[in-house]
């Protein structure tokens, strides 16, 4: 199958999950419920920060409008975030909550360039959108929280699409697209303020026991699935932590980075683990 444009294809991976807030119910709850403590612990006023927030079909948008002062919504798709908000707020849309479209890579011209013209020029230029962060530069206000919302993967998989999964650049990039993600959330976080990644990491397409699996064998499973090389490119939380505990990011927290019990994420045909991985910026650095 011809790779398509990277735009289109998170397009249309939005446009295909859209009827699906329903059935996000679960893992929408968990989501607010990590938001909710983050809240709590923050003094007002307060902002939050969601990047790859696409149809917000994990997003409990009328209770994190209310629980927070100010709300920024980014991805690269201005559509679906539009239609999320449609959905769950209808005309009343708070002035506290904005949009921002933004290609958090910078990078998805130049997947493109590689989908037809794979040399090693059009490597080296995405090598180098990769090293700089879009998101920071384009938002010049930091957040009392910032969180990514199971996008991470979804940016990594634009790697694999456009390479290969047999291509030899696939990991390095991948690796080097995970610490930009990092790096952004960082760069976006005020003194203080704290960081929230949720990292789906594997699929009961190469981990079948997942969908039966009672709710306390998650954890032998993950350790399992992770300690066979079993998840999504670039997606393995142990290296995701390992990249918060080691240069360039190891000296902003006010304590080590932790890293939650998985949750299953049922979408119909396909389920997913499941985890978060969180800290807290010094206030001073």
């Amino acid at each position: 199958m011809k790779a398509i444009n990277p735009f289109v294809r998170q397009r249309d991976f939005n446009r295909a999950s859209r009827p699906n807030f329903a059935a996000f119910a679960p893992h929408r709850a968990r989501v607010l419920h990590l938001l909710e403590t983050l809240a709590a612990t923050t003094p007002t006023p307060n902002s939050l920060c969601i990047l790859g927030a696409g149809n917000c079909n994990d997003l409990d948008l009328p209770r994190l409008t209310a629980l927070w002062s100010r709300l920024r919504l980014i991805d690269i798709d201005l559509e679906a975030m539009r239609s999320g908000l449609t959905h769950q707020l209808g005309a009343s849309v708070p002035p506290h909550l904005e949009l921002t479209t933004c290609d958090l890579t910078g990078a998805l011209e130049h997947l493109h360039e590689l989908i037809h013209t794979p040399t090693s020029a059009a490597l080296a230029r995405l090598r180098h959108a990769l090293l700089q962060t879009p998101a920071p530069t384009q938002i010049p206000e930091r957040f009392s929280a910032v969180a990514s919302t199971c996008i991470l993967s979804q940016l990594t998989d634009l790697i694999r699409h456009a390479l290969g999964p047999a291509s030899p650049h696939l990991d390095p990039l991948a690796g080097l697209a995970r610490l930009q993600h990092l790096r952004t959330l960082a760069e976006l976080t005020a003194p203080g303020g704290h960081l929230l990644l949720l990292a789906d990491f594997v699929s009961s397409d190469t981990l079948p026991a997942l969908r039966h699996a009672a709710e306390e064998e998650l954890p032998a499973l993950m350790n399992q699935a992770l300690s066979q090389g079993n998840h999504f490119i670039g997606m393995n939380p142990w290296h995701i932590h390992q990249d918060l505990t080691q240069p360039p990011l190891a000296n902003l927290w006010a304590a080590p980075p932790s890293l939650s019990t998985p949750w299953r994420w049922n979408l119909g045909p396909r389920t997913y683990l499941v985890t978060a991985i969180q800290c807290r910026k010094r206030q001073r650095i």
